[in-house]
């Protein structure tokens, strides 16, 4: 079997005027960097996630989720109950190294973030490290590793807008 892999990783550039207290209605956060598919071809990827509304009667977020591979792209608005906090994030950082991850200091465009880093192996060898982070969604940069066995070059793009929420 093939060590070659397809790679994902991104950093975060966010937007929220106020990031001490979240989630709140005008979150935003942009992750964007590169794909690279197992046949070498590359395309820009950008990810970007906005709070939108909250509905006090369900106690649902609503979040608009804007995915652009190369030339295309894909917008949806989704609804969760459980968003990422200031609380999720102490916790994530007291537990880290008892859930078999890291701590450790990220330094990306817009700054330096103490993280949690861990790493989850799905069934199909697909590798996932999240970088977890004092940001709204939590997610301060996030590497994917396809095995070269998975030609869909789509397949980590829907991993990375499902994780984080």
């Amino acid at each position: 079997m093939t060590t070659r892999t397809a790679y994902l990783f991104t950093f975060v550039i966010f937007y929220s005027a106020i990031v001490q207290a979240y989630p709140n209605i005008g979150d935003k956060v942009t992750w964007s960097g590169n794909i690279k598919t197992a046949t070498g071809n590359t395309s820009e990827v950008q990810i970007t996630k906005e709070v939108i509304g909250f509905n006090s009667s369900s106690k649902l977020w609503k979040v608009k989720v804007h995915t652009k591979l190369g030339s295309e792209s894909l917008s949806e608005t989704i609804e969760s109950a459980d968003l990422f906090t200031p609380e999720k994030y102490k916790e994530t950082l007291a537990n880290c190294q008892k859930n078999g991850g890291t701590i450790e200091t990220l330094q990306t465009t817009p700054g330096k973030y103490e993280t949690c880093k861990l790493s989850t192996t799905n069934e199909d060898g697909t590798i996932i490290e999240n970088w977890w982070g004092d940001i709204p969604f939590g997610i301060v940069s996030k590497e994917t590793r396809v095995p070269a066995t998975i030609t869909n070059s789509e397949a980590a793009l829907r991993v990375a807008t499902t994780k984080g929420l």
